[in-house]
């Protein structure tokens, strides 16, 4: 059962939206490597991750389904992404809204 979920998990098939093309391509344009839809240990799927200074650093382009409503509260399962991202994966994340 373990596997079989944990595969469902991580079988779904990324969509990168345009804002999530731009920033990786900004970050391409200031000299950063991006590699795109990296599969974790968690099982989670980061959006790019980049090095900076020697340091791995996870980045998430939080776009409007992050986000309750009109307001800046971010949904349950975004925030459970992010606590397991950097607990389990052991990786820093940043957000960019």
């Amino acid at each position: 059962l373990l596997d079989r979920s944990y595969n469902a998990f991580t079988s779904e098939e990324p969509t990168v939206s345009k804002l999530q093309e731009d920033v990786v391509s900004q970050l391409s344009s200031i000299g950063l490597d991006p590699k795109e839809e990296v599969l974790m240990c968690s099982g989670y799927r980061i959006d790019a991750i980049v090095e900076v200074n020697g340091k791995v650093v996870a980045v998430e382009v939080d776009g409007p389904s992050h986000f309750i409503g009109e307001g800046r509260s971010t949904t349950g399962s975004t925030i459970l992404k992010r606590r397991q991202v950097c607990s389990v994966d052991g990786i820093e994340l940043v957000s960019v809204p």
